[in-house]
């Protein structure tokens, strides 16, 4: 293992340094979501729904003027042993029904707060921090004045 010294030029310091921010920004949004998720998960209330029905419309996209349809899912989950209904948002395909979906909703008012928990938004602040990390590591390492190199 050889390491040898290496002169850094101002463009490579730059874009390191901007790679060093950037890894830093991806890190603190890391954070940022996962204090957010924290946060639901203590004050919001957490169950199952099922889709008992879906509803449609049609958008029209913007440059070509076509008409897209779309579809939302209408869910119930039972509150305080009251089933209650809202909708979720509008998506391109139709959810079938009896599909059962976890739902997050404030207590006091249920129908307004109510949203569809997505399986893998767990995973959002774990990529963040995975993306940012690389980029950190990466961003040092040009930093160094020194190289590894193989050869002697």
């Amino acid at each position: 293992m050889n390491f040898k010294s290496h002169q850094n030029t101002f463009d490579d310091k730059l874009s390191a340094s901007i790679g060093l921010a950037i890894g830093l920004l991806f890190i603190a949004g890391g954070f940022w979501v996962r204090n957010i998720a924290v946060r639901e998960g203590t004050t919001l209330n957490e169950t199952q729904g099922t889709v008992v029905d879906s509803i449609s419309r049609r958008d029209r996209t913007g440059t070509n003027n076509q008409q897209k349809e779309t579809y939302a899912p209408v869910i119930e989950f039972l509150v305080n042993g009251k089933p209650t209904r809202f909708t979720g948002n509008y998506e391109s395909y139709r959810s079938s029904n009896g599909h059962i979906v976890v739902v997050r909703y404030d207590p006091k008012q249920p129908i307004n707060s109510a949203r569809v928990v997505n399986p893998l938004e767990g995973l959002v602040p774990w990529g963040m921090f995975g993306m940012g990390g690389l980029a950190v590591v990466y961003s040092l390492g040009a930093l160094l004045p020194i190289r590894w190199s193989s050869g002697g």
